[in-house]
C-alpha cells in the first residue's frame, strides 16, 4: 500500500544526516529516456554546426552515442567519472576536428543536457518530505553521480531544491562515482559525521545501497522508480537495511528509527 515501508534491520545509533541521490529519487525523468538521450545528441550537432563545424549532423549523433555508450560501460566498471567533453572530443576526430575552442565545446555540451533537463520533473511528494525532514532536524545532503557538474547544478536550481541541502557532492567534481566508497567517505568528512549516523536515499542498488553499505553507512531503498535492468540483475544479491515505496514514507522511517534510538 503507499505510504508503507519495510524495516529490514534497525542500528542503534543517533541518526542526524540524510544523504539522497538526485535522478529517479527527488526528481523523475517523465520520457522515453533513451529516445531523449539520442534527440540530445542532435541537438549537440546542431549547436556544433551552428558554431561553424564541419560535421554531418546524423552521423555525428551516431559517432557519439557509440562513444558515450562505450563510457558509460567503462565507469560501469572502473567508478571513474570523466567529463563528458572527453567523450565529445574523441567523437570529433571522425570529422578530423582535432580542436574545438572552449568557448564551442561548453556551448555544445550545454546544449545536449538542456533538452534532457527538460523531461526531468519534480516528485510530487520531495519538497514535503525535506522541508519535513529538515524540521525535524536532520541534517540533509545530495550525492550524485553526474559527468556533467552544469547539468546537476541547473537540475537541483530548476527545481528549487538546494536551500534544503547543506552540501551537494558530484561525481563529475570528485573524480569517482557511487558505488565507490571514496565518494561517501569524503561527503561524511565534509559533513564532519560519521558512518553511523547517516543513511543513503536512493533508487539505484549498485550505486547507492551497495556503495552505502560498503562505507558502513544504512541505505534506503525507494522502490517507486526502481524497476530497471540495474536492479533487477541484482534485488537477489544486493539486499537494502530500509525499503520504502516514496519518499513520504521516508518520514515515517526515521521517525521510528529515532524512536528506537
Amino acid at each position: 500500500m503507499p505510504g508503507d515501508f519495510v524495516v529490514l534491520t534497525i542500528e542503534k545509533k543517533k541518526l542526524s544526516v540524510i544523504l539522497f541521490d538526485l535522478g529517479f529519487t527527488l526528481i523523475n525523468f517523465e520520457g522515453d529516456f533513451h529516445q531523449a538521450m539520442r534527440e540530445s545528441y542532435l541537438a549537440m550537432a546542431d549547436s556544433l554546426l551552428a558554431s561553424g563545424c564541419k560535421i554531418e549532423r546524423q552521423t555525428f549523433a551516431g559517432k557519439f552515442y557509440e562513444a558515450i555508450s562505450q563510457y558509460y560501460r567503462n565507469r560501469a566498471v572502473d567508478l571513474i567519472e570523466r567529463p563528458v567533453e572527453e567523450t565529445l572530443l574523441k567523437t570529433l576526430h571522425h570529422f578530423d576536428v582535432h580542436h574545438l575552442d572552449e568557448p564551442v565545446l561548453a556551448e555544445a555540451v550545454k546544449a545536449m543536457y538542456l533538452y534532457t533537463e527538460a523531461w526531468w520533473k519534480l516528485e510530487p511528494d520531495t519538497h514535503e518530505t525535506l522541508t519535513t525532514l529538515r524540521n525535524m532536524g536532520y541534517r540533509l545532503a545530495i550525492i550524485s553521480n553526474a559527468s556533467n557538474t552544469p547539468d546537476l547544478n541547473r537540475l537541483i536550481d530548476n527545481h528549487n531544491l538546494r536551500h534544503y541541502f547543506e552540501l551537494v557532492v558530484i561525481s563529475a567534481e570528485e573524480g569517482i562515482r557511487k558505488p565507490d566508497p571514496r565518494i561517501f567517505t569524503k561527503t561524511l568528512k565534509k559533513l564532519g559525521t560519521q558512518p553511523e549516523s547517516a543513511i543513503m536515499v536512493g533508487d539505484t542498488l549498485p550505486a547507492d545501497v551497495l556503495g552505502a553499505q560498503n562505507s558502513g553507512i544504512k541505505s534506503v531503498w525507494i522502490t517507486r522508480r526502481a524497476n530497471r535492468p540495474e536492479n533487477n540483475d541484482v534485488i537477489e544479491s544486493i539486499q537494502p537495511d530500509y525499503k520504502i515505496p516514496d519518499l513520504t514514507s521516508l518520514v515515517s522511517l526515521v521517525d521510528q528509527i529515532s524512536s528506537v534510538n
